[in-house]
């Protein structure tokens, strides 16, 4: 590679990766909300013809707003890494603070889902719960750990640092 192509593509593999799994995780994570949304929608009213939406309203309103500002942010923030924006490293260090909080969390207050337990010993849907913990520690703690490593070393960072071509620019409209 030359270094002209060098100096005009910057971004690393590994924050070319980061971008992209942040991206395909906010994508998975608008199809699960998007699922569990209609599924509140489409619920079958109770005995006075009351939606679960009508009967829970702020319950709603929050399965409706937090989700996507987080979904959308998430977006937002892949994008802003394969763009090299330097607010996209911090919230990319955000996010990662936020699912180590949540791994470990997890680990800590509900040790028992955590790990394998026998099917004797608990009902089938005690199971399935079991394995979305322990699949959501697997996917966090080692992309939170691998994150708050990652986008602090000094070569990342100045993957970040504006070029001397963008600040001179920035003078010359500013």
């Amino acid at each position: 590679m030359s270094e002209s192509a060098w100096t005009y593509t910057r971004r690393s593999a590994g924050v070319t990766c980061a971008a992209a799994l942040a991206l395909l995780g906010s994508a998975i994570a608008l199809l699960l909300w998007v699922n569990l949304l209609l599924t509140i929608l489409n619920a079958p009213p109770d005995e006075q013809g009351r939606r679960l939406y009508e009967q829970h309203p702020f319950a709603a309103l929050f399965v409706a707003t937090v989700p996507s500002f987080l979904i959308f942010s998430a977006m937002g923030t892949g994008v802003g890494l394969f763009q090299l924006k330097p607010w996209a490293r911090r919230a990319a260090l955000g996010w990662a603070v936020l699912a180590l909080f949540f791994s470990l969390s997890m680990i800590a207050l509900r040790p028992f889902e955590t790990f394998f337990i026998p099917e004797r010993f608990v009902s089938e849907a005690e199971s399935f719960k079991q394995l979305l913990a322990i699949s959501l520690v697997i996917a966090t703690l080692p992309i939170g750990v691998w994150w708050i490593f990652f986008f602090r070393l000094q070569s990342v960072k100045r993957q970040f640092e504006p070029t001397a071509d963008a600040s001179s620019e920035q003078n010359r409209t500013g």
